[in-house]
């Protein structure tokens, strides 16, 4: 289902693709910050596209759950 695109060892940044979406994770001061962006025009579009947690698995997750919570309208 996860797909992983890309990997960059240096910047702690790796993409994953998930239903249609680019998922792109980085290393944030704080934590881990995800990225948003639908792949095609018809995906809807989430009006928050940037994502924080203090884990970089509950940051991914979170993300999931919004995706789905989005293509169910």
């Amino acid at each position: 289902m996860l797909k992983l695109c890309a990997t960059e060892a240096i910047r702690n940044c790796f993409t994953l693709i998930y239903r249609g979406y680019d998922l792109e994770v980085t290393r944030a001061p704080s934590g881990w910050l995800v990225g948003v962006y639908p792949r095609s025009a018809d995906l809807p579009i989430l009006r928050q596209s940037h994502f924080y947690a203090s884990d970089q698995d509950k940051a991914v997750v979170k993300v999931k759950d919004r995706i789905d919570r989005a293509l169910l309208y």
